[in-house]
C-alpha cells in the first residue's frame, strides 16, 4: 500500500489485491474484541455512579456500531478503482479518520486481549492459536495505520 496522491483533504492510495482484501476483511470483522465493562469508580458504588458507567458502556457500543457502518459505506465499491495490479482507494479526511479510529481500536483491542504485554517482538513458544491470531490482527491493523499516516508524496 502506498500513497500516490494527496490534495486538498483527499488521499489516494494504491493497494495490491491482497492488501485491499485484507483491509476490507479487517473492517468487516470489526470489532474483533468485545467492549469490556467500564467502571467509572472502583470505590464509589452509588447508584448514580453505576448508572453513569452503564450509560458510558452503552454509548461506546453505539459508537463502535456507527463506526463500522460508516467504514463499510466509505469502503464501498464506488471508492475503489482498478489500477494495474491492484486498486486505487480514494478517501476524504473524514473517511480516513474513521478508518484510522477503527484500525486503532482493532490494534489496541487485540493488545488488550493479549493481556497488555510490554514486549511484543516475538510470541511465546506456548502461545495459543487465539493469541497468535490476535498478534497477526494487531500487526495488520498497525501496518495499515502506518500506511495511512505516512508523509505525503
Amino acid at each position: 500500500m502506498r500513497l500516490v496522491k494527496q490534495s486538498k483533504g483527499n488521499w489516494q492510495y494504491h493497494l495490491n489485491h491482497n492488501e485491499a482484501d485484507i483491509l476490507l476483511g479487517l473492517v468487516k470483522k470489526f470489532p474483533f474484541t468485545e467492549l469490556s465493562q467500564i467502571k467509572i469508580s472502583k470505590t464509589d458504588n452509588e447508584p448514580a455512579t453505576v448508572e453513569r458507567g452503564k450509560l458510558l458502556n452503552e454509548s461506546l457500543a453505539e459508537h463502535r456500531k456507527a463506526l463500522k457502518t460508516l467504514a463499510m459505506n466509505l469502503l464501498g465499491n464506488e471508492k475503489w478503482q482498478p489500477s494495474g495490479e491492484g486498486q486505487l482507494l480514494t478517501l476524504d479526511s473524514g473517511s480516513r479518520e474513521i478508518l484510522l479510529q477503527i484500525l486503532n481500536d482493532i490494534r489496541v483491542g487485540c493488545w488488550h486481549a493479549l493481556g497488555e504485554p510490554e514486549v511484543l517482538e516475538s510470541p511465546a513458544a506456548h502461545s495459543s492459536r487465539k493469541d497468535l491470531t490476535y498478534r497477526k490482527l494487531m500487526d495488520l491493523a498497525g501496518y495499515f495505520e502506518m500506511k495511512f499516516l505516512e508523509p505525503e508524496v
